[in-house]
């Protein structure tokens, strides 16, 4: 009897990585949108917005404050009626994606690898985003709902802190037989790192500068997309 092939991985974040821009900020969008949210919260965000659209400050700064919006103003709010504002805004934003990762995707996906999903927004729109592009398991930031209504309590900060800790639980919870030697991960940012060092096959996708770096000095594979063009930054030396 033939010996069973291991399984190969395919994992990804999604923000800035697939998604080209953050789950978080386009729901807290559909969330003013919709009157969810008051409009005077913008005011709250507004400085660390407009600090990073000038270059003035970090993107992270920015998603911070957006995260802390999420804090304050969800708790009481209906389910149901942040469902609906999920379903718009996958509707409206599910292909805006980079092309790079959009493609690679697909190859794996034909390839036979098993397509995984960690990220840092909310789960429940992660499923829903991960779902539209074909992942067999996704997982996100999960918030706690009682009685159909959110209390604010995030109740694993593991997408955020330690994706590779989620990694392992998916790998023992669907006892999946994973050859991660042979698996690939795709990340932006240093958060990201050590799930990148988890597989054989870490690729730094528009990655910011601690990326960059470590990436650089791993000998990791390091690609960026500018407008229509895909860069494998290992063969030129921009990162000086």
């Amino acid at each position: 009897m033939a010996k069973l092939q291991k399984l190969k991985l395919a994992v990804f974040d999604i923000d800035g990585t697939i998604f080209r821009s953050s789950l978080t900020v386009e729901l807290v969008n559909g969330f003013f949108a919709a009157g969810i949210f008051p409009k005077s919260a913008k005011k709250e965000m507004e400085a660390d917005y407009l600090a990073w659209r000038d270059r003035k400050a970090h993107y992270d700064t920015f998603t911070k404050k957006v995260i802390e919006i999420v804090f304050k103003y969800l708790p009481g709010c209906k389910k149901s009626d942040v469902d609906d504002i999920v379903t718009n805004v996958i509707t409206w934003q599910k292909d805006r994606v980079y092309r790079y990762t959009r493609d690679l995707l697909t190859e794996l996906k034909d390839k036979k690898y098993k397509l995984i999903a960690i990220s840092g927004s909310p789960s429940y729109i992660v499923k829903s985003f991960a779902d539209n592009l074909g992942f067999d398991i996704a997982y996100g930031l999960p918030y706690e709902v009682i009685d159909g209504s959110f209390t604010g309590q995030v109740l694993n900060m593991e997408p955020v802190e330690h994706k590779e800790k989620v990694l392992q639980t998916i790998i023992d919870k669907y006892s999946l037989d994973a050859d991660l030697a042979k698996s690939i991960a795709v990340g932006d940012t240093q958060m990201d790192i050590p799930m990148l060092e988890m597989v054989g096959n870490p690729i730094a996708f528009n990655p910011n500068r601690e990326l960059a770096d470590h990436a650089k000095n791993k000998g990791w594979r390091i690609v960026v997309e500018r407008k229509d063009v895909i860069y494998n930054v290992n063969e030129f030396d921009f990162l000086q």
